[in-house]
């Protein structure tokens, strides 16, 4: 415990110190080109250890708000002066995403303005609503708008590119896709690995003893990028029979889906002793309709999801879900594609997948005793 709490208290003046040498940056206190004072001088002046400046430097460094000459001391970035002949630094960067509703884009819109912030870029965000058309007709906004130098965009559709995807490269500006992208596109992209996710899910699941495990999945449904696919090979891998019924695919928005599909098995009579739901909205739903049917969780059904937003961490019993870090898929796509602007990296595209990690919280637990196999 100690160490955790010297861990907490270290990154809290960490992050003190990052922001007060930002602030100093940005007042004009530290000039763009000038070197700012050295770890010692700045120790003696707030009062803290050498590992606390340094790692506050580091993170600025990082951002590309300082740069270390060996030698020389630390410098402020001239930004302006950085941007390499013939690029342009755009006044604005784009995002779409298919809606502003959900809190795993709300977490990703956070990460990408953190990384913005540092590098005084502005986002302009707009949400396609799973409209192929919507989404292509943004596209082409971007494509025509001098002073938008690229675009983050999480696809609503991706059996084919979007018209306005070909017009943006056609205009030699770059794209990232976040979480899935279209074929037959060669474009920077960056995912959380699902199927490893769903896996999580369902083989903590399993080893508490659940067999008849229910998967719930809403709309829209994008079959090769499907947690059902771990689903249903986390219940293969570990011999267990997988049930059609148990399967539930509403064509509805995700929370509707979750109460959907768990008033359908319980009135259809339906056993199951857990639900994997696609995301935490749509566990919402589930344990709505589990509280309605009068079921406890998890003493008689427990629940797991993907997402780890602060609605899962909030409800009551909080969710076992599976991070696939949506903050961090946010600022790593923005700083993909400002690389791509300022010519930083010209080489081929690149694919980041993060590894997901599993939470486990008060909502899961070992089936009911004599529960059927």
């Amino acid at each position: 415990m100690f160490y955790e709490v010297t861990q907490s208290m270290t990154s809290d003046k960490t992050g003190l110190m990052e922001r007060t040498l930002r602030e100093a940056i940005e007042q004009g206190r530290y000039e763009p080109g000038h070197a700012i004072p050295s770890e010692r001088q700045l120790m003696e002046e707030y009062a803290l250890s050498r590992t606390t400046i340094r790692r506050a430097i580091d993170a600025l460094v990082d951002a590309g708000r300082l740069e270390r000459r060996p030698g020389s001391g630390t410098f402020v970035v001239d930004r302006l002066a950085s941007i390499r002949p013939g690029t342009i630094q755009p006044a604005r960067l784009a995002l779409i995403i298919p809606t502003f509703s959900s809190p795993f884009y709300g977490e990703m819109i956070d990460g990408m303005e953190q990384e913005a912030r540092s590098h005084d870029l502005k986002i302009m965000a707009s949400q396609s609503e799973y409209r192929f058309e919507s989404e292509s007709e943004q596209l082409a906004e971007v494509a025509s708008d001098p002073l938008i130098g690229g675009a983050v965009v999480a696809p609503g559709a991706i059996d084919r590119p979007a018209p306005g995807a070909l017009k943006v490269i056609e205009a030699g500006k770059p794209l990232v896709y976040v979480g899935r992208w279209p074929k037959g596109l060669k474009i920077d992209t960056i995912s959380t690995d699902y199927l490893t996710a769903a896996k999580l899910a369902v083989e903590h699941l399993i080893a508490l003893g659940h067999r008849r495990i229910a998967y719930v999945e809403g709309a829209p449904h994008f079959h090769n990028f499907s947690p059902y696919s771990g689903y249903s090979e986390a219940l293969k891998e570990a011999r267990i029979a997988q049930h059609a019924e148990l399967v539930c695919l509403p064509d509805l928005p995700s929370q509707e889906a979750g109460h959907a599909a768990v008033t359908d098995l319980i009135h259809r009579g339906i056993e199951f002793t857990a639900v994997f739901a696609r995301n935490d909205v749509t566990a919402v739903g589930v344990m709505r309709a589990l509280r309605e049917a009068g079921l406890s969780i998890p003493r008689d059904v427990s629940v797991a999801a993907i997402n780890n937003s602060l609605l899962a961490r909030s409800l009551d019993p909080p969710v076992t879900t599976v991070d696939p870090y949506p903050s961090t898929l946010g600022r790593l796509a923005l700083k993909l594609l400002h690389e791509r602007i300022l010519g930083q990296y010209a080489g081929p595209p690149i694919r980041i997948t993060l590894d997901p990690t599993l939470n486990i919280r008060a909502s899961s637990g070992p089936p009911p005793k004599g529960a059927r196999k």
